[in-house]
């Protein structure tokens, strides 16, 4: 299947279509915490009946994204401190499950090109280049899922990677505090040793450690919950 430039498959309807559309938009923050997800003006926009436009917003909120109330107004769902913290959750046991899986898979081609992204990080681990920083780690994370043969983990783990893409620009806030890039490329070569030794039980103990690493510190919470706290006001 054709993908978009954004990794997404191209929609074979105009239902996914929109439900794409909508959910980047979110994920963006083009759509705001609280805002009114108005089914009738995203009719006229896409020049379609108001039922694709409900079945995206339908979809939406069954993953979460928006949330839906007993009139059947939808909004786009608040970001909250305590959704960020149980993604990660998630998130750490999905990666154990699937290290453990892709370690078999990975050749010596393939650390050559892992190594190739950790050293780019490396480069770009200052505050000049943070973003690049954090797309690097992204797809350096991107790149060990590729060698996961399990299918259906691969899209469990998409989901909960969209779910946290919300939170980018919480956790760019926490990417700030002093010493914290330090010690997430610090994680990134501890993987890396564990890869080249195929050491699977200091991998798995390892990528559980580094995804909580956002919320290690009482610093780091406190500036993920001041910033999301500051998000959630709807927009005027």
């Amino acid at each position: 299947m054709k993908k978009r430039s954004n990794g997404y498959p191209l929609p074979r309807t105009m239902s996914e279509l929109i439900y794409n559309e909508l959910k980047e938009s979110i994920i963006n923050h083009k759509l705001k915490a609280n805002q009114r997800i108005n089914e009738k003006e995203l009719a006229e926009y896409f020049h379609v009946s108001r039922t694709p436009v409900r079945e995206a917003v339908l979809r939406l909120a069954a993953e979460g994204f928006v949330h839906i109330d007993s009139y059947r107004h939808a909004t786009v769902k608040e970001l909250s401190f305590r959704e960020l913290c149980e993604i990660l959750e998630v998130l750490g046991a999905l990666d154990r499950l699937a290290i453990s899986l892709a370690l078999d898979r990975i050749t010596p081609k393939d650390i050559h090109k892992l190594d190739k992204l950790t050293s780019k990080m490396e480069t770009t681990c200052n505050m000049e280049n943070l973003e690049k920083y954090m797309d690097l780690n992204r797809d350096f994370h991107n790149e060990l899922w590729k060698y996961v043969p399990n299918k259906f983990l691969q899209e469990m783990l998409q989901v909960v990677r969209d779910k946290k893409q919300r939170y980018q620009y919480a956790r760019l806030q926490a990417y700030k505090i002093p010493g914290f890039m330090e010690k997430s490329i610090a994680h990134h070569r501890d993987l890396m040793d564990a890869i080249r030794t195929r050491d699977r039980e200091k991998l798995q103990h390892l990528i559980v450690k580094h995804r909580n690493l956002i919320i290690e510190s009482a610093s780091q919470k406190m500036e993920l919950q001041r910033y999301l706290k500051s998000e959630q006001q709807p927009p005027s």
